[in-house]
C-alpha cells in the first residue's frame, strides 16, 4: 500500500511553463507580423497573468480570459485582431511547444511514485493541457489527471478537490499533499481543500502575501528528504 497522496501542478511545478509560453507568444505574434521584444512579451505576461487572477476570483469566465487578454495586449498597440483567432494560435503553439523539465524532476517522480499515487491538478483548457501532458516523459508515472475544464471547476475552489477526492477516494484526502508554484492557486486551493501544502519555488520569489504553505522548497529533489 502506498503512503500517501501527492497532487502536483503541470505548469511552473512538473515542467517549465516560461520556456512554453515564450515559445508560443512569439509564434503567435509572428503571425500578425508584429515584431515583439522582450517588454512586450512581459507586458503580455502581466495582462494575461491579471485575467487569469480574475478568473480565480470568478469575475472573468475561462472563454472571456482566453479571447480578451489578446485583444487587451493588441489594443495597446493600436491593432484590432479577433480574439478567438489569437488565443487558437498561441494554444496551439503551447501544446507544440517542447517541454522544459526543471533540474531533478524526472527522476524524483520516479522515486516517488514507489511509495505515493501521483496526480496532476492543472487549470487550463483541457485540449491544450491533454495534448501537453501526453508528450511528457512523466506521464505513466501519474495514477491521473485533473483540468479544471474538466471538473467545472479551478483551483484554488475547494469544489475543485471535492471532484478529485470524490473520483480517487475521499480517504485519500487525509494523508494527501499538494506541490505548486502558485500561492493562489496551489497553496491556497490546497488550503481550501484541508490537505498539506508545499511551494515548489525554484525563482526565489519573495512570499508577499499572507498564504503560507506547510513546505516550501526551491529543488524537486528536496521533496524525497521533506515529506
Amino acid at each position: 500500500m502506498k503512503e500517501g497522496t501527492i497532487l502536483f501542478d503541470f505548469d511552473d511545478t512538473l515542467v517549465d511553463f516560461e520556456a512554453a509560453e515564450t515559445y508560443a507568444f512569439y509564434k503567435m505574434v509572428e503571425f500578425y507580423n508584429f515584431k515583439a521584444a522582450a517588454k512586450d512579451f512581459n507586458y503580455f505576461k502581466k495582462v494575461n497573468k491579471q485575467h487569469w487572477q480574475a478568473f480565480q476570483e470568478g469575475k472573468l469566465s475561462k472563454d472571456e480570459v482566453l479571447t480578451q487578454r489578446f485583444k487587451c495586449f493588441f489594443e495597446s498597440y493600436n491593432l484590432n485582431i479577433d480574439g478567438y483567432k489569437a488565443d487558437y494560435i498561441f494554444r496551439d503553439e503551447l501544446a507544440n511547444a517542447p517541454l522544459t523539465y526543471f533540474e531533478h524532476t524526472l527522476n524524483t517522480l520516479q522515486d516517488l511514485s514507489k511509495k505515493f499515487d501521483l496526480y496532476i491538478v492543472t487549470n487550463g483548457v483541457l485540449e491544450t493541457q491533454q495534448r501537453r501532458i501526453d508528450k511528457s516523459q512523466f506521464k505513466e508515472l501519474f495514477n491521473g489527471v485533473f483540468v479544471s475544464e474538466q471538473t467545472g471547476y479551478q483551483k484554488p475552489m475547494p469544489e475543485f478537490f471535492d471532484y478529485v477526492f470524490d473520483k480517487i477516494g475521499e480517504n485519500k484526502r487525509r494523508n494527501a499533499l499538494i506541490v505548486g508554484d502558485s500561492l493562489s492557486s496551489d497553496i491556497l486551493g490546497g488550503l481550501n481543500a484541508n490537505i498539506r501544502t508545499c511551494w515548489f519555488n525554484p525563482r526565489n520569489q519573495v512570499n508577499d502575501s499572507n498564504i503560507e504553505a506547510d513546505i516550501t522548497i526551491s529543488s524537486f529533489e528536496e521533496l524525497l528528504v521533506t515529506i
